[in-house]
């Protein structure tokens, strides 16, 4: 039964990480993936993931700075990517179990690398490497619920790589 409503966890947290790129206003999208984090933090933790829980408590945290600084129209986040890579790089020294607990590591690096950049299919090329890295993550865990989400995020991602290289090369 508890693994069930682990599993009902993880789930209400990517419902709501979906249902978030739905939102009109950019302060709704950034509220919704904090309680999204919440509930994916919670996730694995329960599953014993304590790495990924620990990624997605500074990605919680990323989310929360990122959603004052667009309420008081702070505008240079580069800073923030910066300073989090040496926070993951620290998470990486005191959680270390396994081959495995790098994956959620690199996943949050490249994420957080992805805020640097404006070219939207390099964003999508590090987005899918991230699925990856948490799809193995994922499976490891037996988080069923993250495998189905990063499967159906890989594939997305790399359809939406694919329609718009298209469409650049029609245009030229």
């Amino acid at each position: 039964m508890n693994f069930i409503i682990i599993q009902i966890i993880g789930a209400i947290g990517y419902s709501l990480l979906a249902l978030s790129y739905f939102q009109k206003e950019k302060i709704k999208i950034l509220l919704m993936q904090i309680i999204a984090y919440v509930m994916f933090i919670v996730h694995y933790y329960l599953l014993d993931g304590i790495t990924g829980s620990i990624c997605n408590l500074i990605g919680l945290f990323a989310l929360v700075t990122i959603y004052l600084f667009e309420k008081k129209n702070v505008k240079n986040k580069k800073i923030l990517a910066i300073g989090m890579i040496p926070f993951i790089v620290a998470i990486a020294l005191f959680t270390y179990r396994d081959i495995y607990s790098i994956f959620p590591i690199v996943a949050s690096i490249i994420v957080i690398l992805s805020f640097l950049t404006k070219h939207e299919n390099v964003i999508r090329m590090i987005g899918i490497i991230s699925a990856i890295c948490w799809l193995i993550y994922a499976i490891v865990f037996k988080s069923y619920v993250a495998i189905a989400f990063e499967v159906i995020m890989i594939i997305s991602t790399i359809t939406a790589l694919v329609k718009n290289k298209k469409s650049k090369n029609e245009i030229n």
